[in-house]
């Protein structure tokens, strides 16, 4: 719970550093690397209280295509830099809060 928490807030603020400090986010390796490397060791963390073991898959996926995204020459492609970040820092949260929110009922053994 408390890593899908922290992916929450760190996807939350991928998406505040691409829309409001894109230059800063243009920058080869470190920003989206680091943001990378944090949602992927919390998804990995998360991977073991998770009721459903895609939540964090998916999150790892993310990491990845992210830290594959900061190794590109970014700042010659502000596009990518921007809608690549920007889904990806709406996407990371929303699945990292569905998974604190989602705990379902066990079922009643007959």
């Amino acid at each position: 719970m408390i890593p899908n928490i922290i992916n929450t807030i760190v996807g939350l603020a991928l998406a505040y550093v691409v829309v409001l400090h894109p230059t800063w986010a243009g920058q080869r390796f470190v920003p989206l690397g680091a943001f990378a490397l944090v949602i992927l060791v919390m998804a990995l963390w998360a991977r073991r209280s998770d009721a459903r073991r895609w939540f964090s898959a998916v999150n790892i996926v993310l990491a990845v295509v992210l830290g594959l995204l900061s190794l590109l020459p970014l700042a010659t492609m502000p596009n990518l830099t921007f809608w690549g970040g920007f889904w990806i820092g709406c996407l990371v949260p929303t699945i990292a809060l569905w998974a604190v929110i989602y705990r379902p009922s066990p079922a009643p053994a007959p």
